[in-house]
């Protein structure tokens, strides 16, 4: 039995992309996905450029790289849940900003993995940073085939 990835509750065709691609497919498409969301979610710093930049080259990144990015992802987590447990309306559209940082932080340290059976993960973290993911879904799917 194959099996069931978080991305199969997003999108179960681009699961099954993932599951028939390439390794090499797959990491460029979770390239592009890290691209689109740290650009969509304004995410900025020297962790976000020089993971993006690992993930260009070609390299899974350095231990102390990734785990900078699951810190900073981290850290935007908690903002998010501060912020969320206030019910501040008014602070509502922060709120989700913070979402989509930590998404997308989260999105660059799973893409930063050695194994490339493990980036449908990124591809998750990505789409879940966007408010309306269907391009991302598009062109993910598209760098899969």
């Amino acid at each position: 039995m194959e099996s069931v990835f978080r991305l199969d509750s997003v999108s179960p065709t681009l699961a099954e992309s993932f599951r028939r691609a390439s390794s090499a497919k797959r990491r460029q498409a979770a390239v592009v996905a890290c691209e689109l969301a740290a650009s969509s979610a304004d995410l900025a710093g020297q962790e976000v450029g020089l993971g993006l930049a690992a993930l260009r080259g070609g390299a899974a990144g350095q231990p102390d790289l990734r785990q900078r990015l699951e810190d900073l992802a981290a850290h935007f987590d908690d903002e998010y849940l501060r912020l969320n447990e206030e019910v501040d309306e008014s602070r509502k559209a922060e709120t989700l900003r913070l979402f989509s940082k930590a998404r997308a932080a989260s999105a660059l340290a799973f893409a930063l993995i050695h194994e490339p059976g493990e980036l449908h993960e990124a591809i998750y973290e990505a789409i879940a940073a966007l408010d309306d993911p269907s391009e991302l879904i598009r062109v993910v799917e598209s760098e899969l085939r």
